[in-house]
């Protein structure tokens, strides 16, 4: 998935617009439907803007990591990683409970 297409997505289960995007960061909105039609990655600044706005990785909207853990990490866990970024504390216990739950049920 490309860099805008990433940033949809996480506008989407953020509840936010491009629009919205746009106008934290001093970028036109139409930029980011050009850079989608290009499949290309803005500025360095921009990219960096943006992936604070949407509080997640640089790495992941870039897609970047070593290697190595390319090949152990399954994508969805990277962006199941990504998304708890955002939870509280009291939020991380109670999945971790889950997680653990279900560990002992497999």
């Amino acid at each position: 998935m490309n860099f805008w297409k990433k940033v949809d997505t996480e506008l989407t289960y953020l509840g936010k617009t491009r629009k919205e995007l746009a106008n934290s960061i001093g970028f036109d909105v139409t930029n980011i439907s050009f850079g989608i039609k290009r499949n290309s990655i803005p500025a360095a600044d921009t990219a960096l803007k943006v992936s604070r706005f949407l509080g997640v990785s640089l790495d992941y909207l870039l897609d970047m990591s070593d290697e190595s853990s390319k090949e152990s990490v399954n994508p969805q866990i990277s962006e199941i990683e990504n998304k708890l970024r955002r939870f509280s504390q009291n939020d991380l216990n109670a999945i971790l409970t889950v997680i653990n739950a279900l560990n002992e049920k497999y």
